[in-house]
């Protein structure tokens, strides 16, 4: 067997690769195993008699859950949504159900068939309860939405996954 003396050694190389490789996905698992999940809604807005869907991200950390979401509201006369950054924390934990409370911030637009777009900042008040005994885990919520002129109280129902 021959062996060149000038040829470039490619383990240290390789070994460096590899140890990279093992660290980034060391790195990685934890963000990985974080708890997100997702979570689909269907309600209704009071004052402006309209029904929506919504879906929205869940990132959770310890008892605080922010969800940023958008709601899409089933308007004849042109397209209502809203943008919405939420956060909930865990107020009556139990081994089957969840209470919870929260508050959050979004944009709530209009645009008619005729007439211009108009887009107003909100806050969002927020009470409700989710179940945990099943995969899917249903929800129910209350929310009150602060916007210039009507205040809608939204009543909704979903699951999160």
């Amino acid at each position: 067997m021959r062996h060149d003396l000038h040829a470039p050694n490619r383990a240290p190389a390789r070994l460096v690769v590899a140890a990279a490789a093992m660290l980034g996905f060391a790195a990685a698992t934890p963000a990985m195993a974080g708890p997100i999940g997702w979570q689909a809604t269907y309600g209704s807005y009071t004052e402006m008699e309209d029904s929506f869907v919504g879906v929205g991200a869940r990132l959770g950390a310890a008892s605080i859950t922010v969800i940023p979401n958008v709601e899409w509201l089933f308007e004849d006369n042109g397209s209502v949504y809203t943008l919405n950054l939420d956060a909930t924390m865990t107020v009556m934990p139990l081994g089957v159900a969840t209470g919870y409370a929260g508050a959050g911030l979004g944009m709530l637009t209009v645009d008619p068939d005729r007439g211009s777009s108009r887009s107003d900042m909100t806050v969002n008040l927020i009470v409700g309860a989710g179940l945990n005994a099943i995969p899917l885990k249903p929800f129910g919520q209350l929310k009150y939405v602060v916007v210039d002129g009507d205040d809608p109280i939204v009543l909704s129902i979903g699951a999160r996954f």
